[in-house]
Order: structure tokens, then sequence, then C-alpha cells
């Protein structure tokens, strides 16, 4: 019998689990995917929030579009989210993850139902991994599209699609903003600094005073 993968006897031993945890899972299927590296990336930070920030969010109606499973009219952008979604469950399955139950999925008896809740579960954890390490832009025809994950596990993904200028104008307006809320919060970090150090001393001399 060959030998696991070391990440396959790893993963076992993890509790309790976290994202953070499956960086050689996702390492792993970077060497499998076509053109991985352009699709998945490890990460301390999830990509979801670092890439997203800033852009236009689902409105209600592309959100019921999803959850109902209508399908994108970006097939080939959606073709390669459902592969790298339909991947992930695969290698947690493959690893062994430990699957919890809900509370009120635990009250089945029936062993098929119990089969499908892990199912359903391990697909939930794929797109949480998804939402952590994926890359959400995509470039093609000139174009870059931004996928946003479903809320609902068997919905399907949401796409923006950005001509090339429009999206680097738009990119470069996101960072500009960026920058400014990071000079902000540093100005305020600056002040409280120099409050401490007010403060300290004003501490400091009145011990001097007191106990002289």
């Amino acid at each position: 019998m060959p030998e696991e993968p070391y990440y396959f006897t790893t993963m076992k031993k993890l509790k309790p689990l976290h994202c953070q945890d499956f960086k050689p899972l996702i390492e792993e299927a970077i060497k499998k995917l076509k053109n991985g590296e352009n699709r998945l990336a490890v990460s301390d930070y999830p990509l979801k929030y670092a890439c997203l920030n800033g852009f236009n969010t689902p409105d209600i109606t592309e959100r019921l579009s999803s959850d109902y499973g209508m399908p994108s009219d970006n097939k080939d952008i959606a073709a390669d989210y459902f592969e790298e979604i339909t991947m992930l469950e695969k290698m947690l399955s493959d690893v062994d993850v430990p699957t919890d139950l809900a509370i009120w999925q635990k009250r089945t008896k029936i062993k098929s139902a119990e089969k499908m809740y892990k199912g359903l579960n391990r697909r939930a954890f794929a797109i949480q991994l998804w939402d952590w390490y994926a890359i959400p832009w995509r470039y093609k025809n000139n174009a870059v599209h931004v996928i946003w994950s479903p809320q609902d596990i068997m919905g399907t993904p949401i796409i923006h699609s950005y001509p090339i200028n429009y999206f680097l104008t738009y990119f470069s307006f996101t960072l500009e903003k960026q920058a400014e809320n990071i000079i902000k919060v540093m100005k305020r970090l600056g002040l409280w600094k120099n409050f401490g150090i007010f403060a300290i001393v004003i501490f400091a001399i009145f011990l001097l005073v007191k106990f002289m």
C-alpha cells in the first residue's frame, strides 16, 4: 500500500481545525489544478477580504438567484469555481478530516441521512477554505472577473466582470482609499502614544513629589 502524503497524517491530528491549518492541502491542490498558482494561494489572511474589499457586493437579487442555483452567465469562470470546490471536497474526504454534525443533524437515526449531512458540512468547509485561499480575481478575454462565493452551499457563484482598464482604475481608487485609512489610523495611534508618554511623565513626577 503506497505511503500517504505527509499532509494526510498531519491533518488527522489537528484539533480543533482552522483554515490556516490546511496550507499543506492547498499547496497540493495548487499542484493538481491546471494553472493552480493563478487560482489558489497560500495565505495567512482570508483572500476574500483582502481582494474583495472595496468592490461592490452582490445585491439581493443576485444573492437570491445564487441561492436558488441559477447558472451564471460566465460559464467558464463558474466552471473553474466548481472544479476548485469539488477538488477541495475530495481532498478533505481523502484526508478524512473529522466532519462534525450540528445538534439537529445528530438527531437522525438514519445512516444515509447522516452521510448526507456530513457531505453537506464538508462542502460548507470547502467553501470556507475557498474563501480563505482562492484568488477571487480571474483574468480572461481582456476582462477581470471577480468571484463571490454563494451564501447557500448548493448555490452558484456570483461573478462581476470588469473591462481591464476599468478594473485597474477602480482598483487604484480602492488602494488610495485604503492608504488614506491607514494614514488616519497611524495618526490616531501617534496621538495615543504621545498621550501615553505624557501620562507616564506626569505620573512619575507625581510619585517623585509625593515621596521626596
